[in-house]
């Protein structure tokens, strides 16, 4: 392994502890923990099967709409553009590449803000769930794009499900899925098969989603007070964002290794 890549992957290093040392629960969390007890328990096992069915739908019928928001072939070249000239200019090529994911998210967290708020205003919590979880995965699929990984393979959704449960889970399990995720990663960057069960993991991923988001969409679903709600999703969709364009950072490096 080369300096360059020795040097970046012990930044990603250092940011991933960053990101498991934080405390996730924060004020939103804290918040929620108070008020779930008082939710009926009906209403978790509907949001469990609201986000189970919105993976469902976006994966099997929701990419080709969420490509017809960006031009995958231009971006695909984009990057091949800048891969090309990867030995040559290893520094640059990778400050432009985290350069592009970043810009890539940070459109898709407008994006989401608009939707949450505007659903939020309507009192609408369980409906705009395939919209939340077609808004994150165009972020994720923009991210991966820009680091020239393919998201439509089963190992690829199974992976990206993954990171999903990860980067919103708390202290242990947290850190076991992250190991998952990091074992995963270095398979796939070194072209070694995945052992997959894509419908097995978008149900631990739904009921992670459910787990984490329950009081916030429950709220949601009250007028103009759905506003506080809404903008939870802005924060949800910054949490596994953070996580994710490490990872994808980190497969690239690897990939290079």
């Amino acid at each position: 392994m080369d300096n360059v890549l020795r040097s970046q992957l012990k930044k990603i290093g250092k940011k991933e502890k960053k990101l498991l040392d934080k405390n996730k629960k924060g004020t939103v969390r804290a918040v929620s923990e108070k008020l779930e007890n008082k939710i009926p328990e009906g209403v978790r096992v509907k949001l469990e099967t609201a986000f189970y069915k919105g993976f469902r739908l976006v994966f099997s019928k929701g990419t080709g709409w969420i490509e017809k928001t960006y031009n995958k072939e231009k971006r695909m070249l984009e990057y091949e553009a800048e891969d090309y000239t990867y030995e040559r200019d290893q520094k640059r090529v990778i400050k432009q590449l985290n350069k592009v994911s970043s810009r890539s998210s940070m459109s898709n967290l407008g994006l989401t803000a608009l939707e949450g708020t505007v659903m939020g205003v309507l009192g609408i919590g369980l409906a705009d769930i395939p919209v939340f979880i077609g808004v994150l995965l165009k972020g994720i699929y923009e991210v991966a794009i820009s680091y020239g990984f393919s998201y439509e393979k089963e190992e690829e959704k199974y992976y990206i499900l993954l990171m999903i449960e990860a980067a919103l889970a708390h202290e242990e399990t947290q850190r076991t899925l992250d190991d998952k995720v990091n074992e995963i990663t270095e398979y796939l960057s070194q072209g070694i098969a995945v052992p997959y069960l894509v419908e097995e993991q978008m149900r631990q991923t739904a009921d992670a989603m459910a787990e984490d988001m329950l009081c916030m969409k429950f709220i949601q679903g009250i007028p103009i007070v759905g506003v506080l709600g809404g903008a939870v999703n802005v924060s949800y969709f910054n949490r596994v964002m953070r996580y994710v364009k490490l990872k994808y950072r980190k497969r690239y490096l690897l990939s290079k290794n």
